[in-house]
């Protein structure tokens, strides 16, 4: 089976519709599909019990987070890939699956552009067209990945482990910056669009100072103390006003600038 479908509910019946029907609609069939339910009240359990024939695996309990729940999921994938849906977002269009798989890719990481939906609006995110996947450490210790723009091969969940459930919202960056900033593994752009993500949902409404707080709690875990450090004094200049307020009226600066923070290679953060 080339793909899990995985996604995680509670209490958003109306969303979980919408994801429901952008799987079953897809023109790829070569995939299972996975629906991980923390007991919802609001009718989310009856939607499912009524779409059974195109679900192959559901449960409906408690859990103790989100990344909990995913972590169930992926115990029972069977797919060479696991892809991660979340109860309010979905696939892009009938043909999604199939654009993705057309060339049978083996990857460890497969990529596309995504919608980002807020209050019915939609906005498009080409960003990973063209990116030079060689990342460095600084790169992703300052930034996202969009988890529901990522097919991830199973190999990873075998290599570094589950999803870590003591983190809140950052369990699946961890997963990126092990992956792609720390071990350069290949990711594999299919110039299509994905997903409509939905930014009201859980992880969105994090605040900075936990995200913040918790990567450092990873790069502590995954790298010594004198480059998480230099991470820290990285991002607090490109963070604090130093480039916008002084140098904003030289262009030419504020770019050698950013190119300073990607210091990746410079500093020998990333295999050549």
């Amino acid at each position: 089976m080339k793909l899990s479908i995985i996604t995680i509910n509670l209490n958003d019946k109306e969303g979980l519709r919408k994801t429901i029907e952008s799987v079953s609609a897809q023109t790829f069939t070569d995939y299972e599909f996975i629906i991980i339910d923390g007991k919802s009240t609001d009718g989310s359990v009856e939607l499912i019990e009524q779409h059974l024939e195109r679900i192959s695996y559901w449960v409906s309990e408690k859990d103790s987070g989100i990344y909990n729940a995913m972590n169930k999921g992926i115990r029972q994938a069977k797919g060479e890939y696991l892809y991660f849906l979340n109860s309010g977002d979905a696939l892009y269009e009938k043909t999604t699956l199939e654009n993705i798989f057309a060339g049978d890719p083996h990857e460890p990481f497969i990529c596309g552009n995504f919608y980002m939906e807020q209050k019915g609006k939609l906005t498009p995110d080409t960003s990973y067209q063209g990116r030079d996947w060689r990342l460095s450490l600084y790169d992703l210790f300052a930034g996202f990945l969009c988890h529901q723009a990522f097919f991830i091969h199973c190999s990873n969940f075998e290599k570094y482990g589950l999803y870590s459930e003591e983190l809140k919202v950052i369990s699946d960056w961890k997963l990126f910056y092990q992956g792609i900033a720390i071990d350069q593994l290949p990711v594999q752009y299919v110039d299509t669009f994905i997903s409509i993500y939905n930014m009201e949902g859980f992880s969105t409404q994090i605040g900075g100072e936990i995200i913040y707080e918790e990567k450092l709690q990873v790069c502590r875990e995954l790298l010594s103390e004198q480059l998480t450090q230099k991470l820290i004094r990285l991002y607090y200049l490109d963070q604090n006003g130093f480039v916008t307020d002084i140098m904003k009226s030289k262009k030419w600066i504020y770019n050698s600038f950013r190119a300073f923070c990607k210091i990746g290679r410079i500093l020998g953060f990333v295999k050549e």
